[in-house]
């Protein structure tokens, strides 16, 4: 889904509209129905830790660093 700026367009375009077509189809047909959608962390599972927001430390072969959590590119 990364390929390229192509594909990476191509891939958010169908997630994003794919979501929103959803929706208004259960607002549609089924007002009282409930959409539960499972991001990364969803698909994956969870860690034994907290889920900092904001700054989380982390120590890994014997390095440590603080980094802003969730992710903030750029």
């Amino acid at each position: 889904s990364m390929i390229d700026r192509e594909h990476a367009v191509l891939t958010q375009v169908n997630n994003v509209v794919g979501t929103l077509n959803i929706l208004y189809a259960m607002r549609q047909d089924f007002p009282d129905c409930h959409l539960v959608k499972l991001g990364t962390m969803g698909g994956y599972g969870t860690p034994n830790i907290d889920i900092e927001e904001g700054y989380i430390t982390i120590e890994h072969n014997g390095r440590k660093d603080t980094l802003p959590y969730p992710k903030q590119p750029g």
